[in-house]
């Protein structure tokens, strides 16, 4: 609703706020193509040496990679909690068990996928988790379904 109200603003009363930066164009030709080209999924692997030579801690972090390590942890931490929230919520009511490492290890290993294609790190959803346990889902299946949704959308 935020989002929005702060659109319809910036439309009808000629906000200037300020620019982050304007979207890349993709090469219509890049990206992993399926069904035969009808589906582009628009996915870069990322070169790892170039990931190395940003500056994010110069911008972000005044050049200390201590502080850069504390704000992924933290980041990390959070990210855990809400999933532990989430499993132990559907183990107590459902009787669905749930392991806290092979969690801890899936998040890790798609946070790391995430980053090699250059995209945001992965976290879980409890409005997501809520609404496909509403609708009776009862395999994986309907998280790839939904994921490959969004992905055509945009």
């Amino acid at each position: 609703i935020a989002t929005a109200a702060a659109t319809l603003y910036s439309m009808y009363f000629d906000y200037e706020g300020g620019i982050v930066g304007e979207i890349p164009e993709l090469d219509p030709d890049a990206g992993i193509s399926l069904f035969d080209g009808m589906v582009r999924l628009p996915v870069e692997i990322v070169d790892v040496r170039g990931l190395i030579t940003v500056p994010i801690t110069e911008r972000c972090f005044a050049n200390s990679w201590i502080m850069l390590m504390i704000s992924a942890s933290l980041f990390a931490a959070v990210n855990f909690l809400s999933i532990m929230g989430i499993a132990s919520g559907f183990e107590v009511e459902n009787d669905i068990p749930w392991s806290a490492p092979r969690e801890l290890m899936a998040q890790g290993v798609s946070c790391i996928v995430a980053a090699a294609v250059g995209s945001a790190p992965v976290s879980g959803s409890m409005s997501r988790s809520l609404v496909s346990r509403m609708t009776g889902t009862t395999s994986q299946m309907a998280c790839l379904v939904t994921a490959l949704f969004w992905i055509y959308l945009l």
